[in-house]
């Protein structure tokens, strides 16, 4: 993966993060907004106008999906992970060698002056770098788009408010429980990526602990099985294919 493919995908991710975190549906001044945040971010950052060109299309036709996918209200989180999937396979082609997508003259000058200006300049260039951005890639995917799949999953299986089973679960409860996935998730992450298996085991242990006595309701058990085993399974295969990648 490039540089240039890394830093517009972390930014999608970031900003779908910021958006899709809640459940309640968005809008279309704030799609419109996120829409055009990554085309300003294509247009200053690209020196090639086609790559430009193609992803600031890309910006106007996915956020317009996800508004009027939105507006539909059916199978919210699918969608939304669908969408996402889709941004970025489009991304990686808007940016890719065929595209002549390479970063503006004035980027590389910018990091150039900070690397020689200031003694925090090579930690700053640092965090720009493939390895930083690769490891913010992968992370941003195991915080928001794993907790569309989780969600829609447990929509699924009816354990979630608002469903026929008896989980005990209040809406209350679920937004606390997308908090701590997402910390779940983002240890884990960490922890695999640095080979500390070990911490692994304990974040889960931790966590069925505090939620000992709950787990006498077979409902709400279910619900935490489900909801654990897939947030840290994918957390670890996403650790796993950073790694290879």
């Amino acid at each position: 993966m490039t540089s240039e493919f890394l830093l517009l995908a972390d930014l999608v991710l970031l900003l779908r993060l910021r958006l899709l975190f809640a459940d309640q549906n968005i809008g279309g001044a704030k799609w419109l907004t996120k829409g055009a945040i990554e085309a300003v971010a294509a247009i200053a950052l690209l020196d090639s106008a086609r790559a430009w060109g193609a992803v600031t299309a890309l910006a106007v036709v996915l956020n317009l999906a996800a508004w009027l996918g939105e507006r539909r209200g059916r199978e919210r989180n699918a969608l939304q992970l669908l969408l996402g999937v889709a941004h970025l396979l489009a991304l990686s082609f808007a940016v890719g060698p065929a595209m002549g997508a390479v970063f503006r003259p004035w980027v590389g000058e910018l990091a150039s002056l900070l690397r020689e200006g200031s003694v925090l300049g090579p930690a700053l260039t640092g965090l720009f770098s493939i390895g930083a951005l690769k490891f913010v890639f992968g992370l941003l995917i195991a915080a928001n788009e794993a907790n569309l799949l989780i969600r829609w999953v447990l929509g699924r299986l009816q354990l979630r408010p608002g469903t026929t089973a008896a989980t005990g679960i209040d809406a209350a409860e679920y937004a606390r429980g997308r908090v701590i996935g997402l910390l779940e998730r983002a240890l884990i992450y960490f922890f695999v990526l640095n080979g500390q298996f070990g911490a692994v085991g304990f974040t889960l242990a931790a966590k069925g602990f505090t939620r000992f006595k709950e787990l006498e309701n077979r409902g709400f058990a279910e619900y935490v099985l489900i909801g654990t085993l897939l947030s840290s399974g994918i957390a670890l295969l996403v650790a796993v294919a950073v790694q290879r990648i």
